[in-house]
């Protein structure tokens, strides 16, 4: 089963910087953390990629189209709950917060 998003540029940059923080985090004893950070580094992976793509053929006359991306039911399970746990201790901006507080809205709605 596949979820597809279609994010801005603004999301995939705020999702990525939440995603690069699982690479700083302390090792961990607990079975379901260490699930989480197992999916959230390939999405991780996924993310800056597509992060460096964009940057790439990015230019000032870009009309921003949504960028289409397909996740897997657990990638998409695993995003929203590391988006949940983790925002608030790494963004700061509101703009930001609101971002990903709608894509952690619009994940919900596409698992249930």
């Amino acid at each position: 089963m596949k979820i597809e998003l279609k994010l801005s540029e603004d999301t995939l940059m705020a999702a990525n910087k939440v995603l690069r923080e699982l690479w700083e985090m302390p090792v961990s004893t607990d079975e379901r953390e260490n699930v989480f950070r197992s999916i959230g580094y390939d999405l991780a992976q996924t993310f800056e990629t597509r992060v460096k793509a964009q940057i790439r053929k990015a230019n000032l006359f870009d009309n921003s189209k949504p960028l289409k991306m397909t996740l897997k039911f657990h990638e998409a399970w695993a995003l929203e709950a590391i988006l949940n746990d983790l925002t608030h201790q790494v963004i700061t901006n509101p703009y930001q917060l609101s971002i990903l507080r709608k894509l952690t809205n619009d994940l919900n709605q596409k698992l249930a």
